[in-house]
């Protein structure tokens, strides 16, 4: 994959008034303070290639693995080819709705809008002209109409509208994709209290539970609509935010968003509406979970994928879903991690029959179950281009084994570990040593040249 910026801001230095939500205290105070004024920031989206457009057709499972080996050389030269093929938008699709002079300043980034055929109307309300806009849209699932609404991080301004849209669709599950701050810019708008119960317009949420986890948070609200003949019957509202997804570029590895997707795909109940997705644009990584949803249950229904099929449709309903060639390649890292590996993650309460399952079951090869399940990780491809600092030929000498070498995971922004503290001293760059971190209650695994220690509580290891 090219190391490139997923998602590229440029400001526009156009200062304006704002108003302020419709937001009354019951026992607390507003969150992040009041903002008078607040820079306008445009999606910078990246250029099309001038090459003609190409149909790619469904890829069967079991070439999957191929598939990706295929398109991911050359730094993803392919990945790039075929999202540059993507079409753009409905070339039909009108936004007159979002650019009404009432609306613009709903609207988190100007050049990211809500088709009129698609987005999602608001009851409206009286003596409020364009009340019923919100910048969301419908999006279709792999086979469920309107499964999901995309939609932009709230502003401060649009706040009650948004959980007036919560409360009319009546979803159940919203999955939020992005922090409220990135890099010292604001991508969304807190929009749910700390603690205690806020009103926002008439829609009253009160926190009911908080549960804080490695790659997410789990929000549950009690939310009531109050109209003016009195209090509606509450509702349960779940919050899923994932808060892994890095700054730049997409996560190094697919393993916490599927865990993440799964948790969703729990909680979720059936009665409930579409499922509101949000990041900043609700064009990026909020295209990019669905696809991703949508995607594995293609797989187990038809036994292949369509990811440039799927998301040339579902652009119909939200232009420029999927805003990078390396959210698009993301994409197919997690579908194939799923289809070679699938949920390994195990509650403490099934270890011990799962373990008793593996030792008594055997593979056409004679192997026993567990014997099996080991030999997919020997299988795992070793991504030689992560480890390009460890093999400098000023590091070789420090690598005790030269097979095993730290790749650029473990240390954020670099390839190899800058710093290791260890009995007051600072190692070199290059220093043979690994962090791996991959739990849903904080178990860390660290791996170094003269220590070994591993703390797992209730989850599968990879």
């Amino acid at each position: 994959q090219g190391n490139r910026d997923s998602l590229l801001l440029t400001y526009l230095p156009r200062f304006r008034n704002q108003r302020k939500a419709d937001i009354t205290t019951v026992d607390k105070k507003i969150p992040n303070g009041i903002v008078e004024e607040q820079e306008q920031q445009t999606v910078v989206l990246l250029p099309r290639s001038p090459s003609a457009t190409k149909t790619y057709f469904p890829i069967p499972v079991e070439n999957l693995e191929e598939e990706c080996r295929i398109r991911s050389a050359d730094d993803g030269k392919l990945f790039r080819e075929e999202y540059n093929s993507l079409p753009g938008g409905n070339p039909q699709g009108s936004y007159e709705e979002a650019n009404k002079e009432d609306n613009k300043e709903k609207n988190r980034y100007p050049n990211i809008l809500p088709y009129d055929h698609s987005r999602v109307v608001l009851a409206q309300i009286d003596a409020i002209p364009h009340s019923d806009y919100v910048n969301a849209s419908y999006i279709d699932g792999y086979r469920d109409k309107n499964k999901f609404i995309a939609a932009q991080g709230p502003k401060q301004e649009s706040v009650s509208d948004f959980w007036r849209m919560i409360w009319e669709q009546k979803s159940a599950t919203i999955v939020m994709l992005t922090n409220l701050k990135e890099r010292k810019e604001d991508k969304c708008y807190q929009y749910w209290p700390d603690q205690g119960c806020w009103t926002y317009g008439n829609v009253r949420v009160a926190v009911e539970d908080i549960t804080v986890l490695v790659d997410y948070t789990i929000r549950k609200f009690c939310v009531q609509y109050q109209a003016c003949d009195g209090s509606k019957t509450p509702r349960l509202v779940t919050q899923l935010h994932f808060t892994s997804w890095p700054d730049f570029g997409v996560p190094f590895s697919p393993i916490g968003m599927l865990k993440f997707l799964k948790k969703v795909k729990q909680v979720n109940p059936s009665y409930g509406g579409p499922i509101v997705v949000h990041c900043s644009a609700g064009v990026g990584r909020t295209g990019t979970f669905i696809v991703i949803d949508a995607m594995i249950d293609m797989m187990h229904t038809e036994q292949k994928i369509d990811v440039f099929g799927f998301v040339s449709r579902i652009r119909d309903q939200r232009s420029q879903l999927i805003q990078t060639d390396m959210q698009y390649s993301f994409i197919y890292q997690a579908i194939l991690e799923y289809y070679l590996y699938g949920d390994t993650e195990l509650d403490v309460s099934s270890l011990e029959g799962h373990l008793h399952k593996l030792h008594n079951t055997c593979t056409p090869h004679d192997r026993l179950g567990l014997e099996e399940e080991f030999k997919k990780l020997t299988n795992m491809r070793i991504m030689k281009e992560n480890m390009r600092t460890g093999n400098l030929p000023a590091n070789m000498k420090k690598n005790r084994v030269l097979q095993i070498i730290p790749c650029k995971i473990s240390s954020g922004e670099h390839e190899a570990l800058i710093l290791l503290h260890y009995c007051g001293q600072q190692k070199n760059s290059g220093s043979p040593s690994v962090s791996l971190r991959e739990s849903s209650q904080c178990s860390i695994c660290c791996f170094t040249d003269f220590t070994l220690y591993i703390d797992l509580v209730g989850v599968s290891c990879r």
